[in-house]
């Protein structure tokens, strides 16, 4: 350390000899008490508390302005991570609720992880972290506790392909669970709506449609729509029917695959009525 402070003096001895010689200047001026040097005193007090007047809302602004910047980072940073633990909450309840269906029924299901959803002018797709090797076919129905999502329409051994229920290509016969009145599902694009109700049926907001003993795709009794709207067209012989799905297709991450064999065993579903 000393030597080091000897070579800085031995470098920039001009500055450090005028850097004294200033300080020694300015010792000597506190000394001095003639009106000269009293004035210029007052006035270099006065000076400087008009700059340090000046400068204090400069010196605000950018304080603020990087203080604004900071708190806007951490804002950002925490919405992500409530997002996350949204998500985590989200998964928490699917599993919770997915452990609870295989309880409260006795078939055996092959549980999966959605690890990729599509969307194209068709419908939606989904793709499974279950295959071939894990037990899956094609044409195996997917589910959630609340009710249909659609069937495997292709598969690898550790992957599997779903066609959702929002898919133009998908026609369901469907049962309204409260009064019997039988329909037909589809996907429009955009609504979920049921066709060929006859308006002489009885059929209410919050009614539900099960699949239907006449679906050749799929096993009856599974939970599809909830009714949104029924209205009775005066010109027409059927109602017009539109709905939401049972199960939730734009949040759900995990599913259930049905065995084949499974088809006639009585599952008990849970969705909110």
């Amino acid at each position: 350390m000393l030597y080091w402070l000897i070579k800085f003096i031995n470098n920039y001895r001009q500055y450090v000899i005028l850097a004294l010689l200033i300080l020694f200047s300015l010792f000597l001026l506190t000394l001095n008490d003639s009106n000269r040097i009293t004035n210029l005193r007052k006035l270099s007090f006065v000076v400087y508390g008009l700059i340090d007047y000046l400068k204090s809302p400069l010196d605000d602004f950018f304080y603020y302005k990087k203080e604004n910047e900071r708190l806007r980072r951490e804002n950002t940073e925490l919405t992500k991570e409530l997002l996350e633990l949204k998500k985590y909450d989200i998964e928490r309840d699917e599993l919770y609720n997915l452990l609870n269906f295989k309880k409260t029924n006795s078939a055996s299901f092959i549980t999966s992880r959605i690890v990729l959803k599509s969307v194209d002018v068709v419908g939606t797709k989904f793709v499974l972290d279950k295959g071939a090797e894990d037990g899956v076919h094609v044409n195996s129905i997917v589910l959630t506790p609340s009710g249909l999502v659609g069937y495997v329409s292709d598969l690898s051994d550790h992957y599997s392909i779903v066609h959702s229920i929002a898919n133009y290509n998908v026609r369901i016969s469907v049962i309204n669970q409260r009064t019997g009145a039988i329909g037909i599902l589809s996907w429009d694009g955009e609504k979920f709506k049921v066709y060929n109700v006859n308006k002489s049926s009885d059929v209410k907001e919050g009614d539900i449609f099960t699949t239907s003993q006449f679906s050749s795709q799929f096993p009856s009794g599974i939970p599809v729509l909830k009714v949104t709207s029924a209205f009775r067209e005066t010109e027409l012989l059927f109602y017009d029917i539109t709905g939401t799905p049972t199960s939730d297709l734009v949040r759900i991450n995990y599913c259930i695959i049905m065995k084949p064999n499974q088809f006639n065993e009585k599952i008990n579903f849970t969705f909110e009525k």
